[in-house]
């Protein structure tokens, strides 16, 4: 199944095989054979082969709302690790939506807390910073909301500004009647 070797090798992968494109691509007008050079890395980059592309199957999708088996467990190391090669992000924000779905275990909650935590500080962002929002809206209690706001007084205007929109989503959207009850 995914494990964190797995992320890592097909991020190192995806980057090796995109930075070819991309030079092949710079190369191609040059020549015939430049043109055939840059048509091989565009064919070797398409058909490269994943296990974490299993995470865009419609099965796995659908485990990861329903149960807390191997694919949920995938799709949070997924967000922990958020990893950045071509599109990467993409993949993130249907991680996101899915796991937001779902009806989490305690550490499972904590597990995505902290990635969110840690995704507030890495820049550049990976995926659609208004994913993790809404998934942190479904995910957030009193500690959360505490760990947030010691960011948002963060000296980093990256920082504390995407923390103090991740902690006004979560207030905006609370399903509990007051702040102090998150």
């Amino acid at each position: 199944m995914i494990d964190a070797r797995v992320i890592h090798e097909t991020e190192a992968e995806m980057n090796r095989l995109h930075a070819a494109c991309r030079a092949a691509a710079a190369r191609q007008r040059s020549s015939m054979v430049s043109r055939q050079e840059h048509r091989r890395a565009a064919e070797e980059f398409r058909n490269y082969q994943s296990p974490l592309w299993g995470l865009w199957s419609a099965q796995a999708q659908r485990d990861i709302v329903d149960s807390s088996g191997p694919w949920r467990n995938a799709a949070i190391l997924y967000l922990q690790i958020s990893p950045r090669f071509f599109r990467s992000g993409y993949l993130r924000d249907v991680v996101c939506t899915r796991i937001k779905q779902a009806e989490l275990r305690h550490q499972e909650r904590k597990d995505i807390q902290e990635a969110l935590l840690r995704s507030i500080v890495r820049r550049p962002s990976t995926g659609s910073f208004r994913y993790d929002c809404r998934l942190a809206i479904t995910v957030a209690d009193s500690d959360f909301l505490q760990e947030l706001r010691s960011l948002c007084g963060s000296r980093n205007p990256w920082i504390s500004g995407r923390a103090s929109h991740m902690e006004q989503a979560i207030l905006r959207h609370a399903k509990l009647p007051s702040e102090s009850d998150i």
